[in-house]
């Protein structure tokens, strides 16, 4: 002890000085809660001015120039202070352990006990500084302690004992690496207390403590290290796990004329339990499923793919729904070890006659489009979810659509998405945009809904896995690889928005928004263009013909004009120079221009006195 007491000064200049460093690695660290990265400052800024304040009132105690009159009691108070600060820290500290074990905000009883405790401690510390309740100092400048002094010791001793009854609770849940710190510091500094009392002069407490407090640095880093590796691992797994899941789900749809299909799957976390598919039984039949498995994250998405090829292999040799479904539901029961649940809308849709035959097992009604009514709930009787009773009997449901009908299939993840106030999407919205973008091809639809709904709940976590199918029962023929359709319009610029109308259902059938916008801009141009330059007199008889052709085997699209106007052929203006400002260019030319640039091929030629102008691209 003796050996201590005389180097005491550098010990805590050195414990003092390593405590400032901790406390720059702790402000740059990144891989920390936050909570439990302010308990680790609070707890290492209070050993620091502890450790720096007793050594300071050492040196300046027994001085006798004037200064050291007044800063001998102010170190000797800000080391008690810093004291008191440790063991609120720690408190802190433990706090953050406590969350993680139970994830649990609310804080126990005990620790705001101890709060209290501390709080009490710093008002009989202000209190000693006038009453000399601990310590005194005497007109020598000499530092003697007074009756109430071990009452000094005894409160943040009293606050680590009741700490201490804690955490033996909480032994088993506690990260063993992390007990290591913890028990130290439960009896090194009370030792050291205690020797305290009896050798004067000995700062034996704050010394452990601040050793303690480098440990405890060490250990929670190291913990951290390790964590942030199994987490790695984890994600790295997940991630697996994810490519997994998404090659389960379909992301290759059909490219057929009598039928467009359509559909996502966003999962709340790296995997999910949502899961929709689609299996062509022959030429003639098709099968759709959209499910929603009870859970998250990997029971759901093994579920997930159990349920699926459950579904797809009863299919193969059942084409009833129903009989399908009971005996998926039978399956599933029997090894059903965590008590899930399953709920799925499954049905199967015969493509030629539109005779669609389905059950809906605890799901989400259908929405279907049809032209009369627009975008509707279909609502019919809910079968029990799969998994939920054994031997129960599921019933059939039958509709018929017609060419142009749209079936709308989604999971409870859509509707019940919230905005920053907590506001459901709800069905009412969902409808309101189905119906505003009736006309736009399947994908269009989807994409339009989802990006809607990230802009709703753009300020808040996605909590549930999110599916969407929509399925199109198209106008084409079955077998057709074309779509062909012809109108003639009067060469008036009035028909602009007709023309443009007449073409986007056909082409938004087969492409995106974006790029049936760059056909619309060329309709306009080649419009306006045989208006204003191929016809001198206005007439009645004035007309533009525009035929269309759709080769969905060759996803090309070829557009031609035919006019009754004078012969006129606008490629053969010469191409303007587009790096001239508007002023320097010559007029005329920007809108052929533009127009070769964005097709793959434009031609004209004049026949039986006809000006034939076509345009083509593949899509």
């Amino acid at each position: 002890m003796d050996f201590i007491k005389i180097k005491q000064s550098n010990i805590l200049l050195a414990l003092s000085s390593i405590c400032f460093v901790i406390l720059l690695f702790l402000l740059v660290t990144t891989y920390l809660s936050k909570p439990k990265k302010r308990a680790l400052l609070f707890f290492t800024f209070a050993t620091m001015l502890m450790l720096i304040s007793s050594r300071y009132s050492i040196y300046y105690q027994d001085k006798q120039f004037p200064s050291a009159y007044f800063l001998a009691p102010f170190w000797k108070y800000l080391m008690f202070f810093g004291v008191l600060n440790v063991s609120y820290g720690f408190n802190e500290f433990l706090i953050c352990l406590y969350k993680e074990n139970h994830g649990n905000d609310k804080n126990p009883l005990i620790f705001n006990i101890v709060r209290i405790i501390i709080g009490v401690g710093h008002v009989l510390l202000i209190i000693s500084q006038f009453t000399n309740l601990y310590y005194s100092y005497d007109y020598m400048n000499i530092y003697h302690r007074e009756k109430y002094y071990a009452l000094n010791y005894l409160i943040p001793i009293l606050a680590t004992i009741i700490q201490y009854s804690f955490i033996a609770k909480e032994f088993k849940k506690t990260n063993t690496r992390l007990m290591i710190p913890i028990i130290l510091y439960f009896t090194l500094p009370v030792l050291g207390a205690i020797i305290q009392l009896f050798i004067q002069g000995l700062s034996l407490s704050n010394i452990l403590i601040g050793g303690v407090a480098v440990l405890l640095y060490l250990f929670v880093i190291y913990d951290a290290n390790l964590q942030l590796k199994e987490k790695e691992k984890t994600e790295a797994d997940l991630k697996v796990a994810n490519e997994i899941q998404q090659n389960e789900i379909p992301n290759i749809f059909p490219n057929r004329s009598d039928f467009d299909l359509y559909a996502i799957m966003k999962p709340a976390k790296e995997i999910g339990g949502d899961y929709f598919d689609y299996f062509l039984l022959d030429d003639n039949n098709i099968g759709l499923v959209v499910a929603d498995v009870s859970g998250k994250g990997v029971p759901a998405a093994l579920n997930m793919i159990k349920t699926k090829t459950l579904v797809k292999g009863s299919t193969l040799y059942n084409n009833n729904p129903a009989e399908v479904l009971n005996i998926v539901n039978k399956s599933f029961i029997d090894n059903n070890k965590l008590d899930m649940f399953v709920t799925i809308w499954f049905g199967i849709l015969e493509i030629s006659t539109g005779k669609l035959t389905f059950v809906n097992a605890g799901h989400e009604d259908a929405i279907i489009y049809s032209e009369n009514k627009g975008f509707e709930v279909y609502k019919t009787k809910h079968g029990l979810p799969i998994g939920t009773m054994n031997d129960y009997k599921y019933e059939n449901h039958k509709i018929t659509l017609s060419k142009g009908d749209k079936l709308f299939l989604y999971t409870d993840g859509l509707i019940d998405s919230v905005d920053k106030n907590n506001k459901r999407y709800e069905t009412i919205n969902l409808l309101k945009i189905l119906n505003k973008n009736k006309d736009n091809n399947v994908k269009d639809i989807v994409n339009i809904i989802k990006n809607d709904l990230d802009n709703y709940s753009k300020d808040c976590d996605q909590f549930d896995d999110i599916t969407m199918l929509c399925f199109e029962l198209t106008n084409n023929k079955k077998g057709s690889n074309n779509m062909n359709q012809s109108k003639k319009f009067k060469a008036d610029l009035n028909e602009i928005p007709n023309v443009i109308e007449y073409l986007s259902k056909p082409i938004s059938k087969v492409v995106s928004i974006d790029k049936a916008k760059k056909y619309y801009v060329v309709l306009d141009e080649i419009f306006s263009n045989i208006v204003n330059y191929g016809f001198k007199n206005k007439s009645e008889d004035n007309y533009i013909e525009i035929k269309l052709n759709i080769d969905i085997k060759k996803r090309n699209i070829v557009i031609t004009f035919e006019d009754n106007g004078i012969e006129f052929n606008p490629l053969e203006k010469e191409d303007p120079n587009i790096t001239l400002s508007a002023k320097e260019r010559k007029e005329g030319g920007l809108g052929i221009y533009i127009v070769k640039n964005m097709m793959d091929k434009s031609s004209y030629q004049y026949k039986n006195n006809k000006n034939i102008f076509t345009i083509e691209k593949k899509y």
